[in-house]
């Protein structure tokens, strides 16, 4: 085998190797067994680095490719234009096949994005979503106003002309119903109904199977799996698993926190708090200590400063960072 040779089996090893590694720490299933096994694979030499950084670009120009395919695929079906195949067909080239792979792996990527390098199918689609680190404000008219969080997407439920609920298909918003309202207004998430009262106003947030609800004014009503619950002013219950949790006074000011643009922590474990930053900064911040991951914190961060914080939690925490491309840091 020619030097050559040799050198391109290993690029192509390496970048299988790193495809294997995007797909498990995107799975929802990584532990931080795998954490840690990902940082050695990445400490075995600069070649391990760069294969998995082209391997995350190249998901990251899916994106855009995807969206496209999936347009000109919708564009065939609307217009009918379906061209009838004769029954033998020539074999497929390379090329072609090559072709169809790109494309259903695009349109996987969509539906599923690694990491939440872009928005998905469902966000895409929506009627009003916000990306990584954005917040919005929507005044539905009707007497009804949305706040929405970073990495948001709800849609509207209209008839008439007249919008008669909110699907929020992920993240957190704050609905308010003024005076002007008609009625109670509905949230629809994470298979449950939130009834926001006239002159009332709550946070929602759904992330995943379970969905926060939290009364900041007036009166919300939750439905959910034929149960029902009543929240008043400064009162929180989450709900998902077929129950509503137990109704509990809520800490209004760490709800609000995020609209003033800060995050505050008050005894969640450091897992718990890389999480929710997560959700805020570009990238992905990995623990892979269990030990650093159990520490309790106690810590107040501007949304500005975030791209600071994994230095952050070196200094409070002596932690080991590992910076990697595309905005990837390991703490161990």
């Amino acid at each position: 085998m020619r030097i050559s040779e040799h050198f391109a089996d290993q690029r192509a090893a390496l970048h299988k190797e790193a495809q294997h590694w995007l797909l498990r720490l995107t799975s929802g299933a990584a532990t931080m067994q795998d954490a840690r096994a990902f940082e050695h694979w990445c400490g075995q030499s600069r070649a391990h680095v760069e294969a998995f950084a082209e391997t995350r670009r190249m998901w990251e120009n899916l994106g855009p490719a995807a969206q496209s395919w999936l347009a000109h695929e919708q564009i065939k079906t609307a217009s009918g234009n379906v061209v009838a195949l004769p029954r033998t067909q020539p074999r497929m080239t390379r090329r072609a096949f090559l072709g169809a792979a790109i494309a259903a792996t695009a349109a996987l990527a969509v539906v599923h994005p690694p990491l939440q390098l872009w928005p998905s199918l469902s966000d895409m689609v929506a009627d009003y979503r916000t990306g990584t680190g954005e917040q919005r404000d929507v005044d539905l008219g009707q007497g009804v106003v949305i706040h929405m969080n970073t990495q948001t997407a709800l849609n509207l439920r209209k008839a008439q002309g007249r919008v008669v609920g909110i699907d929020l298909l992920g993240g957190e918003i704050q609905v308010k119903a003024t005076a002007d309202a008609t009625g109670p207004v509905p949230i629809f998430a994470g298979g449950g109904r939130i009834d926001v009262g006239v002159q009332a106003r709550c946070n929602v947030r759904c992330y995943g199977a379970d969905v926060q609800v939290t009364g900041l004014d007036g009166a919300i009503t939750l439905n959910y799996s034929g149960h029902s619950a009543v929240l008043n002013t400064a009162q929180q219950a989450d709900y998902g698993s077929g129950h509503i949790g137990q109704v509990t006074a809520a800490d209004i000011e760490m709800v609000m926190a995020w609209r003033r643009r800060v995050l505050i922590f008050d005894g969640q474990s450091l897992s718990q708090v890389v999480e929710e930053i997560n959700r805020y900064r570009p990238g992905r911040i990995i623990l892979a200590n269990d030990d650093l991951a159990a520490r309790k914190v106690q810590a107040r961060f501007s949304l500005n400063q975030l791209a600071d914080v994994a230095a952050l939690i070196q200094d409070a925490y002596g932690a080991k960072v590992t910076s990697l491309p595309g905005g990837i840091v390991i703490l161990s």
